[in-house]
């Protein structure tokens, strides 16, 4: 196997990071935006008008009262707010699409369409690397973006979504007293409404969610984060050992293109853990046939990628070594046996 990539360009490392910026900035934006009421109008109701507003989230219009000087001066302001939030959304937006028409046209890594929409609305509500993380495929754009290399062309494909629970583990990024805070619903599944209301339960397996054209979204839960999920989660997730390494070491957070020419946000697990739990489910009995020689050239290609591009921000070292649990140890030591890896002590060259 053909453990090197095609490295990126100054050019292509200035794109996406130029993407990153405006997406993140255009985040910023489109929270402060949703802070607001979505529209605000006034209604005459036996005789006296009052002002309604309406919110994303809200069913039904909301009375802030009948018409005054307190009334008329939350009208005004709500509609200068309005305004200069649409402005800053429109002004950003123009420049991230100029960024990733150029991202596309480079062809840079990307994800499908339907799984960018789904990131970004998860984004938008905060849950996404605090509640969930991606540890499918998808995750894989996001690898190469850090390993400044097309290591993945030809593996990242795919016709599902799996998604991590992560609330409450220590790779969260919020603080402990949020992360452990009780949760009311599904943020999954309530997102996943919002971006296709056809999305529904898959009723053969309670820990996924259907759309009418049979793209599947699949809630996967480690046994130590399950105390964390709603008391009214909607997913049925039975608790998966192997998800515990998923949530183990660093995660990181890159912008890609979608297919479509819109951005999705990445959060994905610790490069060296989802490589060797790669080359792990790979050998799993229970495994799909189908699956298998995917996970194995996914693994090899991702742990030699970092070992030759992303150290020290995660070394594979003496420590990292002696940290892994007995199934992926022998994993390990297969793939270094293969590649002729030799652990160097902590802080030291690794790769030869």
């Amino acid at each position: 196997m053909d453990i090197n990539g095609l490295n990126l360009s100054d050019e292509d490392l200035r794109i996406i990071a130029n993407t990153s910026q405006f997406y993140e900035a255009l985040l910023v934006a489109m929270r402060e935006a949703q802070a607001l009421p979505e529209r605000m109008s006034w209604k005459t109701v036996s005789g006296a008008d009052y002002l309604y507003e309406w919110r994303r989230e809200a069913g039904q219009p909301k009375s802030r009262g009948r018409r005054s000087a307190e009334t008329e001066a939350l009208f005004s302001r709500f509609t200068s707010e309005r305004v200069a939030a649409d402005e800053r959304i429109a002004s950003i937006s123009a420049r991230m699409a100029s960024s990733l028409a150029q991202y596309r046209a480079l062809r840079l890594p990307q994800i499908m369409e339907l799984p960018a929409r789904i990131l970004r609305e998860l984004d938008l509500r905060g849950d996404l690397g605090v509640n969930l993380i991606v540890v499918g495929t998808n995750a894989f754009a996001a690898y190469e973006i850090e390993a400044r290399e097309r290591f993945a062309r030809g593996l990242d494909e795919t016709e599902d979504f799996d998604l991590g629970w992560c609330r409450g583990a220590s790779i969260a990024l919020q603080p402990a007293e949020v992360r452990t805070g009780r949760l009311v619903g599904s943020p999954l599944f309530s997102a996943l409404k919002r971006v296709d209301s056809s999305f529904r339960l898959n009723k053969a397996r309670p820990y996924q969610a259907i759309n009418n054209n049979g793209y599947e979204v699949e809630l996967l839960t480690a046994p130590s984060v399950m105390k964390t999920l709603s008391a009214s989660e909607v997913f049925s997730t039975a608790a998966i050992p192997e998800q515990e390494w998923l949530l183990l070491g660093r995660p990181l957070r890159h912008v890609v293109c979608a297919r479509d020419g819109t951005p999705a946000p990445l959060v994905v697990p610790d490069p060296r853990w989802m490589g060797l739990h790669k080359l792990w489910l790979a050998k799993k009995p229970t495994r799909r046939a189908d699956k298998k020689d995917k996970d194995a050239r996914q693994g090899e290609l991702l742990l030699s990628a970092v070992a030759r591009k992303m150290t020290p921000a995660y070394p594979m070292d003496v420590d990292f070594v002696l940290s892994l649990p007995a199934e992926l140890l022998d994993e390990f030591n297969a793939w270094a046996a293969r590649n002729k890896f030799v652990p160097g002590k902590t802080g030291a060259r690794q790769w030869w």
